[in-house]
């Protein structure tokens, strides 16, 4: 069996044969969902790969390892004091009947590898649909990643692939499609791909050293998690327990908890001081438990004490249908976007139709631009909207994490 879970863009899996399984790169909101799924499906967690030391969001490596007893796995470079046993390339996984190559695939770390097997490839943060891993991260390199796509582009091309991330909310991709349409895949030549890679500048990730730590220590398990529900009655019960809602203003403008404070979390090492001085205790929640993990952590390093983490954040809240707020909140870009092109073409055929033939040409020109995103997936409307004042404001927040995605 296999089954796909997903965390914002954050995509993990559970594999399994014969009542055993294997969970790939664990994501620290979703323990409640593979504890269902293991526990629906009568399986026994045998390992826990992490396929690199991740640099945006805490594993749940150590929490699985605590809770059900299973190895954890890592390659043999990776700095860990969670794994049990290090891995090599060509080592292979077996689960039940079902086995699993491992290729070492440096480039967007030097601890990274890929899982192959029953016509599968879990690419982890190398090759991702479309784009590949950025190569900044922890001894991370371009020369290597070249290498990388190389050995995965020698595999059957009926090859379905699974990466760590999507930032586009694409599910799968084959190894075809991707020789066809990836261009860092397409690339043959190593000194230009390495000299495209070097010249790209993204931001990075937020609280990205922390993360790491938390990672490498497996400290990931002395933060605890609290069902939404859970959290509902322990604030009603006590006022000196708060939320502290970590999603940017705009996010929070749009749907909130009552009562509940919002420091965005890019913001937060500003506002720790006074939080510590309240005396309050804190249970911390994002959008969909990504963001909140870090901020727990971040308020437990500054020696605020009683910090809990809710589960699946918003998301599951209303999942759940508890109580929220509602509010008008800002006008999505994408709206935004919408909204003038579709009034710019209207006004160019107006003005033809009235005035003269050749306004025709801002219909033309919009219309062009529409099709032009719609093949490269970058809206250059959407880019000059995004500068002006009111957007970054709300953008802000929400949008400055930085990615693992060379492309974002």
């Amino acid at each position: 069996m296999f089954k796909q879970f997903f965390a914002g863009s954050c995509y993990s899996y559970i594999l399994s044969s014969k009542e055993e399984a294997l969970v790939i790169d664990p994501h620290i909101s979703l323990l409640s969902e593979y504890s269902e799924y293991l526990k629906k499906n009568k399986l026994r967690l045998k390992f826990i790969v992490d396929t690199h030391t991740h640099a945006d969001h805490f594993s749940l490596a150590a929490v699985l390892k605590k809770r059900f007893g299973a190895q954890v796995l890592m390659h043999e470079k990776a700095i860990s004091s969670v794994a049990d046993k290090r891995l090599k390339d060509d080592d292979q996984i077996t689960v039940g009947s079902s086995s699993f190559k491992v290729i070492y695939a440096p480039g967007h770390t030097d601890d990274a590898i890929s899982l192959y097997g029953e016509n599968r490839l879990f690419t982890g943060d190398v090759l991702l649909i479309g784009s590949v891993g950025r190569t900044d991260f922890q001894n991370g390199s371009p020369e290597s990643m070249f290498d990388t796509l190389q050995k995965l582009k020698a595999l059957p091309e009926e090859t379905l692939v699974f990466p760590g991330h999507d930032y586009h909310e694409k599910r799968s991709s084959t190894l075809e499609k991707e020789k066809q349409e990836n261009p860092f895949l397409r690339q043959t030549d190593k000194e230009a791909f390495t000299r495209d890679m070097r010249a790209k500048i993204i931001p990075r990730p937020f609280n990205i050293e922390n993360i790491v730590r938390v990672n490498q220590k497996g400290e990931a398990a002395a933060l605890e998690m609290i069902a939404p529900r859970d959290a509902q009655g322990i604030v009603e019960k006590n006022p000196l327990v708060k939320f502290l809602d970590v999603r940017s203003s705009l996010e929070f403008s749009q749907v909130h908890i009552k009562d509940s404070i919002n420091v965005p979390i890019d913001m937060l090492s500003a506002k720790i001081n006074d939080l510590s001085q309240s005396r309050q205790s804190y249970i911390t929640l994002c959008r969909t438990g990504n963001r909140s993990p870090m901020a727990a952590d971040m308020l437990i390093q500054s020696g605020i004490h009683g910090v809990k983490v809710m589960q699946g954040g918003m998301t599951r809240w209303q999942k759940e249908r508890l109580p929220v707020i509602k509010g008008e909140g800002g006008i999505s870009l994408e709206r935004q976007v919408r909204l003038i092109a579709g009034s710019l073409v209207l006004l160019g055929i107006l003005l033809s139709w009235f005035v003269h033939w050749a306004f025709i040409l801002i219909s033309v020109f919009i219309s062009s631009g529409l099709i032009y995103s719609g093949l490269s997936d970058n809206c250059l409307m959407g880019m000059l909207l995004m500068k002006l004042p009111y957007n970054k404001k709300l953008y802000k927040t929400k949008l400055g994490g930085g990615t693992c995605s060379i492309s974002g």
